[in-house]
This record gives structure tokens, sequence and C-alpha cells, in this order.
């Protein structure tokens, strides 16, 4: 799982729950315990381990989970992947995502993206999520706090989730 904010603290609780091996990659060492609580294996401060060198120790990924926003976060974790991994981009960087071509070549590994958000997607989540109790961790705001908590949520400041209420 890169990152785990808004969308990567769900994904560490669904891949767990899912019974998979949780890597949880993010920056610093802050949210590393949270992380662990909600499921994560391991845990890889990408400020101090290149996250394609820890994912090649563990084994090498089969899927990662992109959810930042970020073109470096995504293509630090390409050399991560297993054979035949693949990177799933779900945050969506302002910027290009650049990836070598011989580093998938080898391992048959592929960068994809996936729009969710059908209520297909949606209905699927929820029952998941009820039957293995999975949920969100949300930060709440009175309604005329919503300048205040958009401001925040860009700021990468909410953890994990801004609901407003009236």
């Amino acid at each position: 799982m890169q990152g785990v904010g808004g969308l990567g603290h769900l994904g560490i609780q669904y891949a767990h729950e899912a019974g998979f091996e949780v890597v949880a990659l993010s920056r610093g060492t802050e949210k590393e315990t949270h992380a662990r609580e909600l499921g994560a294996d391991h845990y890889v401060d990408t400020e101090a381990e290149d996250p394609a060198e820890a994912l090649q120790k563990l084994g090498g990924a089969s899927v990662v989970l992109a959810t930042a926003p970020s073109a470096p976060a995504i293509e630090s974790v390409v050399g991560g992947l297993g054979t035949d991994g693949e990177v799933l981009a779900v945050g969506i960087p302002e910027s290009p995502v650049g990836v070598h071509a011989g580093m998938l070549v080898g391992t048959r590994g592929s960068v994809s993206g996936w729009a969710s958000g059908t209520a297909k997607d949606s209905q699927d989540t929820l029952e998941f999520s009820a039957l293995r109790d999975v949920t969100p961790e949300i930060e709440t705001f009175d309604l005329a706090d919503a300048a205040e908590a958009y401001d925040r949520m860009m700021a990468s400041e909410v953890r994990f989730r801004a609901v407003l209420e009236p």
C-alpha cells in the first residue's frame, strides 16, 4: 500500500481482511504504529529506505496499490514488483508517471489505473466492509467550517477522511 492516508488507511484494512500480506509504504515514521494497527504486516519509511529495494527484500510485490497522487512515489515502487506484479494507481498525480520499460519486461510487470466509484464498486465495498468490520477513520467538521475542512484536506492535515456535519 503506497500511501497511508485517506485511501491507504482503508486499503490496508481491505488487504489485511482479504488475507494478503500487507506492506505499508509512507514517508516518515509517524504513521507506522497506526498502519500496523490497521493490519500492515510491514512498514517501509520511504524517506529512510528505497521502497523498491524494501519490497524486493520481502520477495517482490504482487500488487502495489498506489493511493498517493505523486508521480515520484508511483515511479519509486515499480522496481519492487515481483513476477507478474502490478502497480495499480488510484491516485492521480499532476505530472506524468515515467516508467522505464526495462523494469517491467524482466518481471512481466505492469502499471495500470483504476477509476473506482461505480455503484457496483460502492455496493461491493460496503458489503465487504460490513462483513469484515472495515471502517473509515474520520475527522468531523461543522458544515459552517467547510472551507476550513477543505483547506486542511488539501494540506494533507486531515486524518483520514473529512466529514461535514449539519
